[in-house]
């Protein structure tokens, strides 16, 4: 029987139609792209660069599953995050499939990753009403979360991650994209149906299903092994006939401690994250595509433990077939991963402010690009706290779609949507993580080739190949950078390993275009001085050596002209 047969069907007319404008990319060439490019790579070599490690180009290209990018192999990156993506139906067989492309991939030395959607699920991609809404997420009362505000024609919402038969839909899905060879998975939106939706105003009113409340019961009993009948009803408020017990299995509602009913028994069924509540903290309120490390509530907690059991199932599948360590990513900031992607979109939390708006990833002002601001706080930002949660793997930035960023972005003039990635993409290499450049998303915007990028980033990504050993493993130096000049971010990153040290100078002096500044010092104290300095930049040829003094090590050097971004490798 097929994955299809067992968990989806095929639904037909005006409702697949609907559903197919609404998420289908612009029509793509049936010709797989192959000018130079041969059907498969050179002897010994078998696959892209799937070394995290080695990774210094990221590229964002995502395709349907039997599409095909050629703007890919014009840039060549290093890895594309999500090269293909399953959606509903679209990816449940293998030959929904254009697999071939991943030759053509490892032939330019590029990683494929393939992908797919964690929670976004429709009535058509189940083989009935029963098992769709079982895969739902619930609200407190029960009932299937409806997610209107995404926008599809026919109803949305999401997958119950609680749920061992989703998690089991997920891995098959997966399963066949390493069959069919890619070098990893990168699963989107793993955490993303706790919100409530529109429905709740994103209180938090979602979750609340029977395999979510019975694993409450397990992770009470386990953090209050000692409490009695006193204990329960003094510090969280139950009642006699709603307590959590040892002596019944966690999943017999009706007999052991039943959350929903506590809820409604208390009024907080509509709002069950309310601060009345005494049991709202040891739930815990999620964070789409954030699972912090410090976050040691029951959603997060148990979450964190179905997230590592479908990574290391997917792993050790494709060891046990294939022989080769599989790569995970997923959207934001997740253990147990080989590489992070963060998407970049309005509603993030990133920004640390008293109001925790969102940081501005692509800052415009009356519809120009703002490059006089700087994005050097949120970048370390995103590093530090993915060092807390993941370790030490790299961290790559992407504009997320269909956003309010995105479309501000594809909006900027042509000129400044170059200024972006020559001020913002340096600024995310000058602080340790990895921009993302963009060619192509899957709801028919334009892509970069139709923009009139693509020649720019062929080009400019040439400079990050050819200095790609400045620009991996890299953590933050701790000795402050002094600069003589305003209006300029400056950094110091450190090697691990090698510990070899490079100091970065991004220029924020913009008005519609960057404006150039001269005579910029530059100073930072270390541990002894360089041997030589040597400064490179994407905005002039070769490499160049800059006027400077040091003694006990507290150096200062001086640039001669600043463009967009200059590094100073310190040998």
């Amino acid at each position: 029987m097929s994955r299809r047969s067992t968990w989806a069907r095929r639904s037909s007319g005006a409702v697949v139609l609907a559903l197919a404008l609404a998420v289908q990319p612009a029509p793509a060439s049936a010709a797989p792209w192959s000018r130079d490019v041969p059907l498969d790579p050179p002897a010994g070599q078998s696959a892209g660069r799937a070394r995290p490690a080695d990774f210094t180009v990221y590229g964002f290209s995502q395709s349907n599953v039997d599409q095909e990018d050629p703007q890919v192999y014009e840039v060549a990156p290093d890895v594309t995050i999500r090269a293909i993506g399953k959606w509903s139906t679209n990816g449940d067989e293998a030959t929904d499939y254009n697999f071939a492309q991943i030759r053509r991939y490892h032939a330019r030395g590029i990683t494929f990753m393939g992908s797919g959607t964690a929670s976004v699920i429709f009535p058509h991609d189940f083989a009935s009403t029963e098992i769709f809404d079982d895969m739902s997420t619930r609200d407190a009362d029960n009932n299937p979360v409806p997610h209107d505000e995404l926008g599809f024609p026919i109803p949305a919402r999401r997958g119950n991650i609680f749920n061992p038969a989703y998690r089991t839909y997920l891995l098959d899905w997966a399963r066949i994209q390493i069959d069919g060879g890619v070098d990893g998975i990168n699963l989107d939106e793993v955490n993303a149906g706790f919100s409530g939706g529109q429905k709740y105003g994103f209180n938090g009113n979602e979750g609340f299903d029977d395999y979510a409340v019975a694993d409450f019961n397990r992770y009470l009993l386990a953090k209050y092994p000692g409490f009695t009948t006193a204990d329960w009803t003094s510090r969280f408020g139950m009642t006699d006939d709603n307590l959590v017990r040892s002596d019944v299995p966690a999943d017999d509602l009706s007999r052991n401690f039943n959350y929903r009913h506590y809820l409604r028994a208390n009024g907080w069924n509509l709002d069950p994250l309310t601060p009345a509540n005494p049991l709202a903290g040891e739930w815990g309120r999620v964070t789409a595509n954030r699972m912090y490390a410090d976050d040691h509530s029951f959603t997060v907690s148990y979450l964190r433990r179905y997230w590592k059991e479908m990574v290391d199932e997917l792993r050790a599948y494709a060891r046990r077939t294939t022989g080769r360590h599989l790569l995970i990513s997923s959207n934001g900031l997740f253990p147990y991963v080989d590489f992070n992607s963060v998407g970049m979109y309005p509603w993030n939390p990133d920004e640390q402010t008293p109001d925790h708006r969102g940081a501005d990833y692509v800052p415009v002002v009356d519809g120009h690009l703002d490059g006089a601001r700087s994005l050097q706080a949120n970048y370390r930002y995103l590093k530090e706290q993915s060092r807390a949660i993941a370790g030490d793997v790299p961290v790559a930035v992407f504009i997320d779609w269909p956003t309010d960023m995105m479309t501000d972005y594809l909006n900027l003039p042509l000129a400044e949507q170059k200024d972006y990635w020559q001020i913002f993409g340096a600024e995310a290499y000058a602080n340790g993580i990895f921009p993302a450049f963009h060619l192509r998303d899957t709801v028919g915007s334009p892509t970069a080739e139709e923009l009139g990028l693509l020649d720019f980033f062929r080009t400019y990504t040439g400079f990050y190949k050819q200095h790609q050993r400045l620009y991996r493993d890299n953590d933050l130096g701790s000795p402050a950078v002094r600069v003589g000049t305003g209006n300029v971010s400056a950094s110091l990153l450190v090697q691990r390993g090698s510990g070899a040290r490079t100091l970065h100078l991004v220029n924020h002096n913009y008005d519609r275009g960057i404006i150039p500044q001269t005579g910029v010092t530059v100073g930072v104290d270390l541990p002894s001085c360089p041997r030589r300095i040597a400064m490179v930049s994407p905005d002039f040829p070769g490499t160049r050596t800059p006027p400077s003094s040091c003694r006990h090590g507290r150096l200062s050097a001086t640039v001669d002209r600043l463009d967009h971004y200059t590094v100073l490798s310190l040998g």
